[in-house]
């Protein structure tokens, strides 16, 4: 039988297959190959954040790099494929030794734990290429001064839900 978390996790597992799609088009029209200067002391750098310590990360993580690989095969004949350096995020009480027991043997890319929350800053200015984040919203460490502001456009007013919520709660998050 199914525990809890098997089924929260089936559930992110089926958000981040249905959203390959969207983000293989992201990187296809976002992802600029000409300012990104890639070579072998200059690996791809992907940030995961909020991973957990489940497998739905290891997925989103090979996602991104497929599509990485893509564009760059489709607009850089002649050349090798880059390498990638993949940053695991999540607060500092995460099982990283989990995640990392977990990682896939026949993985593409090299990988590290960043504990800490991604409401701080986490990484030096333009050390990143790509950054990824799915259902960690869901599991935010503070949530944004302005929703328990009476006097704030974004005051919630207790809900929980976002639907239907005003602008400034959606800009609250961001």
């Amino acid at each position: 039988m199914a525990t809890k978390r098997d089924r929260e996790e089936a559930i992110q597992r089926s958000a981040i297959e249905a959203a390959k799609k969207l983000l293989q088009s992201a990187v296809t029209d976002n992802f600029d190959l000409k300012t990104t200067c890639v070579c072998s002391a200059n690996p791809i750098r992907i940030a995961g954040l909020g991973c957990s310590t489940g497998t739905n990360t290891f997925i989103a993580t090979q996602n991104i790099i497929e599509a990485v690989q893509l564009k760059y095969q489709s607009q850089s004949q002649n050349q090798s494929t880059p390498e990638f350096f993949v940053f695991f995020n999540d607060q500092a009480s995460n099982d990283f030794n989990t995640l990392f027991q977990k990682l896939p043997p026949n993985r593409n890319y090299f990988v590290a734990g960043v504990p800490g929350s991604f409401y701080g800053r986490l990484f030096p200015s333009q050390s990143l290429h790509l950054v990824h984040s799915s259902s960690s919203l869901s599991w935010i460490s503070k949530m944004p001064k302005e929703l328990t502001d009476r006097n704030c456009g974004a005051w919630k007013k207790g809900r929980i839900f976002h639907t239907n919520a005003p602008e400034e709660v959606e800009d609250a998050y961001k």
